[in-house]
């Protein structure tokens, strides 16, 4: 499936857009996005993951405008044309 990513001010100048297309698997969840996104882009891992792996606790994501943490947090499922 495909997913757009609308990237936040902060990591628009590391990545270069402010919008990404990324091709996940369907089971894929925010956390696979955000594995996704490490991937394409190593060095954003360290201001997205801790050390341990867990996600930064000051990391938000929306889903079309509403923020996981209203759903499952970054378990919440993804969907084509998210």
């Amino acid at each position: 499936m495909t997913i757009t990513l609308e990237i936040a001010f902060s990591f628009k100048h590391e990545i270069g857009t402010s919008t990404l297309d990324l091709e996940l698997p369907t089971e894929a969840d925010v956390v696979s996005a955000l594995t996704e996104l490490i991937r394409r882009f190593p060095q954003l891992k360290r201001r997205l993951f801790t050390e341990s792996g867990m996600i930064h606790r000051h990391i938000n994501a929306l889903i079309n405008g509403e923020n996981v943490s209203f759903r499952k947090g970054f378990a919440t499922s993804l969907h084509q044309g998210d």
